[in-house]
Parts: C-alpha cells; structure tokens; sequence
C-alpha cells in the first residue's frame, strides 16, 4: 500500500477510502468536533399571539414562515435556506426584498426568540404550542439515537424546571414554582443540542 500526502497549499486534493488521523483535525485552527452544533439564548415572553403581514421590518431571532411569495420576494438575504411556500426560519437581518409587494410572512410573537451564538445543523426554528410549551425544529427531523440537548437555567428570571424532550423535534417545557407550565421565563436561557456523525 502507498502512502498519499497532503501538501500545503495545493487546491482539489482528494483522498479515496479510509482516513485515520492521530490527533486532532482542525480547521482554520480551531478543532472540529464529532457533531454538528446548534448554541443559542432563548427569551419568550407574551402568550400565543400569531401574526402575518408584508413590507415590515423583520426582527432578528424571530421564526418566520413565507405564507405567500407571488409578488417575488426574495428572503435569503435574512436568514431563510430558500423563498419557498412554507419555509420556516430564523431571521438573521432586518430588510428582505419585499418584491412586488405581493408576499406575506407569518410568525407568532409568543414562540421563543433566539440568540444564534452556533450553528452547524442547519435550518432551525422555533414555535409556540401552547402555554409554557415551545418547539425546536430542524429540517428534516433529528435522527433519532444521534441527538442531545442541554439547557441552562442563568438567574430567578428563568423557570422553576425546563424540560427538554428531543423525538423528531424538541419540546421545551418551562413551569415556575407552582410546577404549572407558564410562559415568559425565558431569558437569555442558553440551550445546546448536538447532532452527532
């Protein structure tokens, strides 16, 4: 068996098979890990209260969802994969191309907003469900047996018990001291979840 080198600084190089490393891979000097990542802080406030509209300046950590884009808006430029019918996501700036005028967002001021701090899963958002219950949700689920999630309470701001419960999405449970389930208690609330190889 020959032994293949990488030489520094040569464009398009490939290895075919097996690549077992002694060591720690990193990349641009910072290690990478055995999972995709997603390090965010949560703050909910307010109950269920959907909303929908068009023209208005969108507010970072918001989920947003396009219910209608005939007049061509263009929402890749503020944090969506896409500008499909039905696209959920976070947005990451404030001024999408509205277009012909001809397009609609809905979103709900009662579903968690969000802090990005990482992310390497890829498209993620958040919804209400009901009182002091929240969902996380990936593009195509998360893989069951591969997913973990970790959530910090930070001050007496933050509720009593969270619960996480990870299946295909995640369930984000918040009650206060009476063990009721409760809304607005999360606050800058650190949350993680790690998808492992």
């Amino acid at each position: 068996m020959s032994t293949k080198y990488i030489v520094n600084n040569l464009t398009g190089q490939t290895i075919n098979g097996d690549l077992n490393v002694n060591g720690i891979i990193k990349e641009n000097g910072l290690n990478i890990k055995s999972y995709k990542v997603y390090t965010a802080l949560l703050t909910q406030s307010g109950g269920d209260d959907p909303q929908d509209g068009n023209g208005f300046t969108l507010t970072i950590g918001v989920t947003y969802e396009i219910i209608d884009n005939s007049g061509g808006a263009d929402f890749t430029n503020v944090g969506a994969p896409n500008n499909e019918l039905g696209t959920k996501f976070i947005a990451t700036g404030t001024n999408p191309n509205w277009g012909n005028d001809v397009a609609d967002l809905a979103y709900n001021t009662g579903a968690p907003v969000v802090t990005v701090l990482e992310n390497t899963i890829g498209n993620i958002w958040f919804t209400y469900e009901s009182t002091g219950n929240y969902k996380c949700h990936v593009s195509n689920n998360f893989p069951n047996n591969k997913s973990i999630g970790f959530v910090t309470r930070t001050n007496t701001i933050d509720p009593e018990n969270i619960y996480l419960n990870i299946q295909d999405e995640i369930l984000i449970m918040t009650s206060g001291t009476t063990n009721i389930w409760a809304d607005s208690l999360l606050s800058n609330t650190p949350i993680e979840i790690r998808v492992y190889n």
